[in-house]
């Protein structure tokens, strides 16, 4: 009887204590994550990749490992199952053109080292991305607790797990995958307007162990812009993030497209301007004057 209460009191203690690879600050209600910068050249990759990911598996065993902004070993499961602790439900990940991500919303933290300051700082994770093209920095997103696609890794078996573990990936930005936690309400039109970079101004050197932030989201801090160095900084972030917004807009043509409309009687147009006729003039109604054209030159008349 003893032997047995000192076993249910260990199972009690274990299943008190946070998951292997992060933390969970139940008062704060934030799951703290301890991460890596990630190398944006991985050295078996002939170049360096836009960013489509925010956290993964370190490479080889992540899949998104070349163009992710952190690594990190939490399991994937671990965190979604954190997540469902702090009282989020779980929502659908996106993956291809149409889909659209759904689910609780959450804010996307990143804790870095003061430049020179043993001091630590947290930003929104988008201040630490660039427009490849613009230099502009990415404007603040909704991020949706969506939960991860499950995947059957045996089609000769019924078997089916949670596919973040497999690929590695936790939080993602465009809808390219489906095997990840965390993903944004972007959709793939914007992946193809939008190639990302890391800010290096921003973000310590590539190994530099950082800390990653998931907590539910406050009312209103999908409006808020990246967290501001000085009223300087924030200015010009609000107008880089509102002229990037804009630029995500779909260009509209100005130029309206002429159908000629014809008489039911011909179905197909005239085969040139010889073959016009025009239409008795309406009274009242100023017509230009009609030059005759010559006749053609009898070597050029059509062979009978």
């Amino acid at each position: 009887m003893r032997t047995s209460m000192v076993v249910i009191g260990l199972v009690a203690l274990l299943g008190a204590q946070d998951p292997v690879g992060f933390t969970v600050d139940r008062e704060k209600r934030e799951i703290l994550i301890p991460c890596k910068i990630a190398p944006r050249k991985l050295p078996n990759l002939p170049e360096i990749y836009p960013i489509e990911v925010i956290a993964s598996y370190a490479a080889p065993k992540g899949q998104k490992a070349h163009e992710t902004v952190v690594t990190m070993g939490a399991k994937p499961q671990d965190v979604h199952k954190a997540l469902e602790g702090l009282g989020l439900k779980a929502g659908k990940p996106a993956r291809g053109d149409d889909a659209v991500a759904s689910g609780a919303e959450i804010e996307v933290l990143l804790e870095i080292p003061e430049k020179g300051q043993p001091a630590k700082k947290r930003v929104r994770i988008e201040s630490v991305l660039v427009d490849r093209r613009t230099g502009r920095t990415l404007p603040s997103l909704a991020w949706h607790f969506t939960g991860s696609a499950m995947k059957q890794p045996d089609p000769a078996k019924p078997d089916q797990v949670f596919a973040a573990d497999l690929s590695g990936t936790l939080v993602g930005i465009f809808p390219v995958t489906d095997e990840l936690i965390v993903q944004t309400h972007l959709t793939m039109r914007e992946e193809g307007l939008m190639k990302l970079e890391t800010n290096k101004e921003l973000l310590p050197p590539e190994g530099t162990d950082v800390m990653l932030v998931l907590r539910p989201a406050a009312p209103g801090a999908a409006a808020a812009g990246p967290a501001p160095l000085s009223p300087r900084a924030a200015a010009e972030a609000a107008v880089l993030g509102i002229t990037h917004q804009m630029s995500l807009a779909p260009a509209k043509s100005a130029r309206a497209d002429v159908v000629p409309v014809l008489p039911a009687s011909a179905p197909q147009a005239p085969a040139s301007r010889r073959d016009l006729r025009p239409d008795p003039p309406k009274i009242g109604e100023a017509r230009p004057v009609t030059v005759p054209l010559p006749p053609a030159p009898k070597d050029l008349a059509p062979a009978k």
